[in-house]
This record gives C-alpha cells, sequence and structure tokens, in this order.
C-alpha cells in the first residue's frame, strides 16, 4: 500500500478457471484449517504494524508473541520519508528508534523513489542524490543488513513514482539510489516490487536489471471480486496477468527469490479461506521465497487481522502461522 492512502485501482481480469485446472497446475494443497506441514517459519511471520505508543518494534514484539515466534525472528516493515525531500532527513531518527527498542531486529525499508511533483528523471540524473545519501545513512547506522524496498508498486497509477510513460527513467532512478545505498552498507538487499496484477502498467518493462535487484516482490490483497472464494482465488490471484504463477516464473528465470512484503484480508471482508491459500502457496515455494510480511494496519480498508474485527481469518492465520 501506498503512504497513508492505501489507494488502489483494480482492473478485471480473465475468466472463471476451473478448480480441477488449477489443481493439475499447483497440486493440491491441505485441506481448509490444516497445516499439513511443520511450524510456520519466521520469515513467512512478518508484518507492518501500528506505530504504538512506543514504537513499531513494541507492536512487533506482541505480534511476535502472539504467533509464539522466537524475539527478533520475524522480519519487521516499515515505510521511510513520505511526502516531501525534507523528510528524507527530519526522518533520521526512525530507524534509530527501531535500534534502540531492539538492536536484534531486521527490517524492511519500503522507500520512495521520489515524492508528489518531482519527475523520475530528477532523480536519475542526481538532483535528489543528497536526500538519499541522508536515508542511506540513517538506515545503514540502525539496519546494515536491511531489505531496501525501492520504489515499489510502480505499477500503480496512484505513485508519485509511476512508470508508466517513463520506464527508462524508473529504470535509472532506481539504479541510481541503489548505487547511493551501496556506499553505505553492502549488507543491504534490494527488493522490486510491484502491486499485484496487471493495473495501469505491465510491471515487467520497469524491471531495473538482475545487477540491482535481490528480491523480486509482490503485494497481494484479497480484493472484491465475483464468484466463489475459489473462483476468485483461481482467477484473480493464481492465473491472473502478473499474479502468483506469473510472480514465480518470472523470478526463476532471474535467479531471484521471491517476496511478499505486504498481503492481507479485509476489502472482501472475513476470508480464511485466503488465508489458508496464501500461506499453503509459501509453503508450496517456501525455498523460493526469501520473506511475507502481513499487512496488519488498517488502511483504506480494513486489514488489521489481531484485534477481532475478521474472527475466522484471525483464528486460522494464528494456527497457520505460529511457531
Amino acid at each position: 500500500m501506498l503512504f497513508a492512502d492505501h489507494a488502489r485501482a483494480l482492473r478485471a481480469f480473465l475468466g472463471a478457471a476451473t478448480v480441477a485446472a488449477i489443481l493439475a497446475l499447483s497440486g493440491a494443497g491441505p485441506a481448509y484449517g490444516q497445516t499439513n506441514a511443520a511450524r510456520m517459519p519466521a520469515k513467512f511471520a512478518g508484518a507492518f504494524v501500528n506505530w504504538g505508543p512506543d514504537g513499531r518494534e513494541k507492536t512487533l514484539q506482541v505480534w511476535e508473541k502472539w504467533l509464539n515466534q522466537k524475539p527478533s525472528s520475524v522480519l519487521g516493515v516499515d515505510f521511510y520519508a513520505q511526502s516531501t525531500w525534507e523528510d528524507y532527513s527530519k526522518l533520521s531518527w526512525v530507524p534509530g528508534i527501531w535500534k534502540k527498542l531492539n538492536p536484534a531486529r531486521n527490517v524492511v525499508w519500503s522507500m520512495p523513489l521520489t515524492v508528489k511533483g518531482t519527475p523520475l528523471a530528477d532523480v536519475a540524473e542526481g538532483l535528489h542524490d543528497a536526500a538519499f545519501e541522508a536515508a542511506a545513512r540513517a538506515i545503514a547506522e540502525a539496519h546494515p543488513k536491511a531489505i531496501i524496498r525501492l520504489g515499489w508498486e510502480m505499477n500503480l497509477v496512484d505513485s508519485p513514482w509511476f512508470a508508466k510513460g517513463q520506464e527508462a527513467d524508473y529504470i535509472a532512478a532506481f539504479r541510481r539510489v541503489v548505487g547511493i545505498f551501496r556506499r553505505h552498507s553492502d549488507g543491504f538487499k534490494y527488493d522490486w516490487c510491484p502491486g499485484w496484477g496487471l493495473q495501469e502498467l505491465p510491471a515487467d518493462l520497469a524491471y531495473p536489471g538482475d545487477d540491482v535487484v535481490d528480491y523480486i516482490g509482490l503485494d497481494v490483497y484479497d480484493y472484491k471480486h465475483e464468484g466463489s472464494a475459489q473462483e476468485r482465488w483461481d482467477t484473480h490471484y493464481l492465473k491472473a496477468p502478473f499474479g502468483l504463477q506469473w510472480h514465480r516464473d518470472f523470478a526463476a528465470r532471474h535467479g531471484k527469490l521471491m517476496s511478499y512484503p505486504e498481503w492481507g484480508v479485509g476489502q472482501f471482508g472475513d476470508n480464511p479461506f485466503f488465508v489458508q491459500q496464501m500461506r499453503d502457496w509459501f509453503v508450496q515455494n517456501q525455498d523460493k521465497i526469501a520473506y511475507a510480511a502481513y499487512f496488519d494496519v488498517d488502511g483504506l480498508w480494513p486489514t488489521q487481522i489481531d484485534n477481532n474485527q475478521f474472527p475466522q481469518s484471525q483464528k486460522l492465520f494464528r494456527k497457520l502461522f505460529k511457531r
């Protein structure tokens, strides 16, 4: 999701697919509510959580205990800066709060590639290097092995770095900023992460290159669509253009691990079936996935899953994702 607005522009996709065809392609998962495997590893139990009274780290510790995961074992997710270039310097204290509260925690930092009103070409030409230097320095001091999710959801029209019509500038800007971050830590990993589906731009047109990408991400939410939960999963998530099967195949072609920095129920309502299917997808592809993080914060629509607003999904989530 994009900052505080969390806006989404959706498009219709393919016609309904049969369950039999999907099972033939991907293999049948365990029955609903069954794990059919060892406890979920910590790499799939990360989250973006509310700030709370003391910082996201404290909230994430509660999340970690809720899932019986080992202390400091799950990834935190946060968003750096927001709406102005001054934020890149003014908010340099935020990574320090994470470190102060728990120096053992690693974090996925979602890093804006520009701000509204500044073309990507300006970033590509180096006109805002100082802002990225400040951000890279602050993150490196707190989390020298952080995952930098740079210029995420570039295929969504409401993104300030929406890449349609300026794909070359997006790629050049991405590559330049990675170069800046590498000067501050050689332990950073870089995550290129489209929003799920075709959206307003075929995401692969903005792929910045294997030499500046470590993980290929995808943000996946349970949106409203016609059809049963099974039909919606088959049609709009597995087989949709730029959906889960595309993601797996694209990452494999580039020799990269997949990631899921944002996923969640909510827009469609309480849907434990979606939770089960996402968990099954993670398990089926676990050796090909670097990490996954649940979006446990309410945005334009509610997605928080540990506060009883989606009781069926909450119960199943905890069963499936605890250690």
